[in-house]
């Protein structure tokens, strides 16, 4: 079996879009995951996925990527903390937030103290988070992070907002944890909600395909409100983004049209 056609198998037997993602990073971690489980070829491994709700679940786990940190990239997030966010609680009486693909909630948790440390008050903004991991997703909710994730935080600010629970763990505030809501959701299927005044991508975009990302351009697109912003990873771009109604603001936000 050739390794493009065990991929739409598995796109069917998991009901995933992996055709969207780039080939060889799918098959990078197909073949690590079957190494670790001692799978010897791929009709095992789609067996395997057939008939081993464990090895299934190993698989999805394998497949999603959940490597996040609070404040990652910096100057990013002082652009959003002292530009974007200013200017959207200025423009908008409610604030509308997603942070899609979230994986462990580090960067919907970042906003969250951010606009905690501006005065907002809660009722006036919404955050989102989403992620198509269920696993990673109940991480998130239970907010406790390992202090290589904190590496980032300002020390005042981990002191406000963090507090050690042993064995270089920590676990976040809990009126902080109350601003995020988390949901699953598989980014290349399902249907996305409408009226966002800020979407938050960041490090999805680098797996996926050039037809995959630009679906996902411009679905994002359609979503934001006239004037909401897409913040996307550091090494992200979007080339040509007046052709999805974006214009680029600052390394890796863009606006949508008015």
């Amino acid at each position: 079996m050739i390794f493009s056609e065990f991929k739409d198998l598995v796109s069917k037997e998991l009901d995933l879009r992996l055709d969207a993602y780039k080939l060889n990073r799918v098959e990078r971690r197909v073949f690590s995951l079957m190494r670790r489980h001692q799978v010897e070829d791929l009709e095992d491994c789609l067996q395997r996925l057939q008939e081993d709700p464990s090895f299934k679940e190993s698989f999805l786990q394998h497949f999603t990527i959940n490597t996040s940190e609070f404040f990652r990239n910096p100057t990013s997030f002082r652009f959003l903390d002292k530009v974007v966010l200013p200017r959207l609680f200025q423009e908008n009486q409610v604030v509308k937030i997603w942070s899609a693909a979230c994986s462990n909630g580090s960067e919907p948790y970042s906003v969250a103290i951010l606009i905690n440390e501006m005065g907002i008050k809660p009722d006036r903004y919404e955050i989102l988070a989403t992620d198509i991991d269920l696993y990673i997703l109940e991480a998130a909710k239970k907010g406790e992070y390992s202090y290589q994730s904190l590496l980032r935080v300002d020390t005042e600010l981990e002191k406000k907002y963090f507090r050690p629970v042993g064995n270089e763990r920590f676990m976040l505030d809990e009126k902080i944890k109350k601003q995020v809501r988390f949901e699953h959701q598989d980014l290349l299927k399902e249907k996305f909600q409408t009226g966002w005044n800020l979407i938050i991508c960041r490090n999805f975009f680098i797996y996926l395909t050039k037809d995959g990302k630009d679906r996902l351009t411009q679905r994002f697109t359609r979503s934001l409100k006239p004037g909401g912003i897409l913040f996307l990873g550091n090494t992200e771009f979007i080339f040509e983004p007046e052709v999805f109604g974006l214009k680029k603001i600052n390394g890796s936000f863009y606006e949508k049209s008015s």
